[in-house]
């Protein structure tokens, strides 16, 4: 998604969020009527409500979901040493204060968002000078999607939070709300998915390759309803995108996570980057993000031609947790004596993979999903970005879904589904594969999903809520994790500086904090 900077420079004044309160009283009021003339220009802002989901970094602060995720849950370590301080950071849940400023980027990030797909949405809806049938329609509902997208996110880091449902284009409205509920948050995330689904087309159709379907959505709002045990409603929600017939797993897991093999069958949603379109670092403050840096961050450190970071280092107990005979192991770490394939690298002693890495904490391990070969990363136009796209729903989670949802009760051939991911993972009769029980179904999700960023922590909050306590503890517990109070930590804290911005008492702050 590459929008016109000249219509960006137009339109930022009015996408920021209720996190800079400031910036929400516009220079100039900007109406449709008077900076929009032409269906680009709305295409052009609806590029621009996709755009922060590129966003690694905001106000120079790093917002990578693995984070909030993977390292603040039991499947990273920030790093291989404590070198990087917002890892360390998210790494203990002492340090996870209403004052950090890391937890402030991402709340801005995702409230930035939705004050962009706001923005699209009442632009689209108002303006009439369209030239392509359909295409009204089309925008809103990839916009309604987004907006989805985003407040999931707030929904189940913070909880119940403001919702903003119209842009801010004037200094005369409303830009001060009080927390809503999280049932509240849900329906209009609902509301939005629906309508999106409604409206947007199969995969095959979409409007260019990346935007959303209808299968994204409908994808997503079976997520939204797993988080609320709406267990019928997930079922029916996978079930649609089941029989639209157009997406299935990749027979070889490692397609997923490979350039040549983007936007795939198994795809519902990705983040489509694009290497060497900003030149700039990704630690900045304009959020020019095109390219991924997630190779650099997940990789061993190797000097020269080869600058990583080795950061988002998997677990010793995550790879533990594979069995041998699971063909996700070897594309999801990166494993001593595995072969790479990259001469470029086995001059450099890694390929083979070398049998210690030096970590000091212990690990002999890194992250694969991301990973680029040395020939792959001569190639960038930029060293900190990267063409590979990042996975935000696949086929495979579906079926998770639905095989979890059918287990709890909301109808479906649920072991149908969970025999599909385990057949392609250990092959058809393998008996290490688990059973189709709930744990199996939770183990399962783990291991699917594991390093891609977007999933541990929350997972392991709902099922908290849903067993009564004695799911989470216990797993941070297993890797020395002992600062972990609930219900505390089970949700971020409202940033302080968004509390201090409003009107005494009107936005509360989360339990504990």
């Amino acid at each position: 998604m590459y929008i016109n900077r000249l219509i960006l420079i137009t339109v930022v004044v009015l996408f920021a969020s209720c996190a800079e309160i400031d910036d929400l009283e516009p220079v100039t009021e900007i109406n449709a009527d008077t900076a929009f003339n032409t269906e680009e220009d709305v295409l052009a802002s609806l590029n621009a409500a996709y755009d922060p989901l590129q966003w690694q970094s905001v106000l120079g602060q790093n917002t990578f979901p693995l984070l909030s995720q993977g390292v603040r849950a039991d499947d990273l370590h920030s790093q291989s040493a404590s070198f990087w301080a917002i890892g360390a950071q998210w790494d203990q849940f002492s340090t996870i204060i209403p004052s950090l400023p890391s937890v402030a980027a991402l709340w801005s990030k995702w409230y930035r968002a939705v004050g962009r797909a706001n923005f699209t949405i009442e632009l689209a809806e108002n303006f009439d000078n369209y030239e392509t049938d359909g295409l009204q329609q089309q925008i809103v509902g990839e916009a309604r999607f987004l907006r989805g997208l985003y407040y999931f996110e707030l929904v189940r880091l913070w909880g119940g939070v403001p919702l903003f449902e119209e842009p801010i284009t004037s200094s005369e409205q409303e830009i001060f709300k009080p927390r809503s509920t999280a049932a509240e948050v849900y329906a209009l995330i609902e509301s939005d998915l629906q309508a999106a689904a409604n409206v947007l087309p199969d995969k095959g159709g979409e409007r260019v390759q990346g935007s959303a379907t209808s299968g994204a959505a409908l994808g997503l709002l079976t997520k939204v309803y797993l988080y609320q045990q709406k267990w019928s409603d997930a079922v029916t929600s996978a079930e649609r995108v089941m029989n639209q017939g157009v997406y299935s797993l990749e027979e070889d897991f490692r397609n997923n996570f490979l350039q040549t093999s983007e936007f795939g069958p198994e795809s519902l949603f990705e983040i489509n980057y694009q290497d060497g379109l900003f030149a700039g670092g990704f630690v900045n403050t304009n959020q020019q993000q095109e390219g991924s840096a997630m190779w650099r961050w997940s990789f061993p450190f190797l000097s020269g031609t080869y600058p990583s970071f080795n950061n988002f280092i998997p677990r010793q107990d995550l790879v533990d947790f594979f069995d041998d005979s699971d063909q996700r192991k070897a594309a999801t770490f990166l494993l001593p004596g595995q072969v790479l394939n990259s001469p470029g690298l086995a001059t450099l002693g890694f390929d083979p993979v070398p049998d210690n890495f030096g970590y000091a904490i212990g690990v002999n391990t890194g992250a694969k999903k991301y990973f680029l070969t040395f020939e792959e990363v001569q190639e960038l136009l930029n060293v900190e970005g990267s063409p590979l796209n990042e996975k935000i729903l696949r086929y495979a989670e579906v079926l998770l879904m639905h095989a979890e949802a059918s287990l709890m009760g909301g109808g479906g051939d649920g072991q149908a589904s969970f025999q599909q991911i385990t057949d392609r993972a250990y092959g058809p009769g393998n008996l290490a594969a688990p059973a189709y029980t709930i744990q199996g179904v939770r183990d399962e999700r783990r291991r699917e999903l594991a390093t891609e960023g977007w999933n541990r922590f929350t997972d392991l909050v709902r099922w908290e809520n849903l067993d009564g306590g004695g799911v989470i503890g216990p797993a941070l517990q297993a890797i020395g994790k002992t600062d972990f109070s609930s219900p505390r930590d089970l949700l971020l804290p409202i940033p302080q500086q968004e509390i201090d911005t409003y009107p005494q008492g009107m936005l509360e702050q989360n339990p504990g904090y």
